[in-house]
């Protein structure tokens, strides 16, 4: 039974996406090879250049489910944070804890992208990303510090310097539990305890 063109080019792009993974995550960006990418998808550099205009943006379409995972998935986390008691609750930070093993669990699932981007934070696709996330998270800690405004006084020490330093101690707490090669389990109860430590210090900034 012969198989239908659409079929084809779609099983066609997902082989090019597989050995482009492949070869990001061995030899990085700048040292890749499209023509070994095509050599190892078993198709032609046309076939690739019909899907994918150039080297940048192949490997933008690498990350793109991984990156558009994890903002959405925060995304989805702030939403839900946003109807909880407060900052403070003791839900909040059962949530916090909950999408944080959920973050892990989707990072271990998706290894060899996540770390693809991990590795290429200096790419402006990848700057990109983590200025999107530094940017959810500014917009989440001043709604949340809404939530509570009858208690946050005007000279409050949350400013916008303090405000995206939280956000950046957010992400970096991430990374350095990735930079370590944790099992999936001890990632969680490293990462339960630093989210303990963070929440504590921006409640004790809280008014009482």
């Amino acid at each position: 039974m012969s198989r239908k063109a659409g079929s084809i080019s779609e099983e066609t792009k997902t082989r090019l996406l597989k050995a482009a993974a492949d070869e990001f995550s061995e030899y990085g960006f700048q040292k890749s090879s499209l023509r070994r990418i095509c050599t190892n998808a078993e198709v032609t550099t046309g076939a690739l250049y019909f899907f994918f205009r150039d080297k940048e943006d192949l490997f933008i379409s690498v990350i793109s489910p991984v990156t558009d995972g994890i903002y959405e998935m925060m995304k989805a986390h702030y939403e839900h944070e946003l109807l909880s008691q407060g900052p403070g609750s003791a839900q909040a930070e059962d949530a916090d804890l909950r999408m944080g093993e959920k973050f892990l669990e989707f990072f271990y699932q998706n290894r060899t992208i996540c770390n693809i981007v991990l590795n290429h934070r200096t790419h402006s696709a990848v700057c990109t990303f983590f200025d999107r996330i530094a940017a959810l998270a500014d917009r989440q800690t001043l709604l949340l510090l809404q939530l509570d405004s009858a208690k946050i006084p005007p000279d409050s020490v949350f400013n916008e310097c303090t405000v995206h330093w939280i956000s950046h101690l957010q992400i970096d707490m991430v990374l350095h539990i990735l930079s370590h090669d944790f099992d999936e389990q001890r990632a969680k109860e490293q990462l339960k305890i630093m989210i303990r430590f963070l929440r504590g210090g921006f409640l004790s900034l809280l008014p009482e």
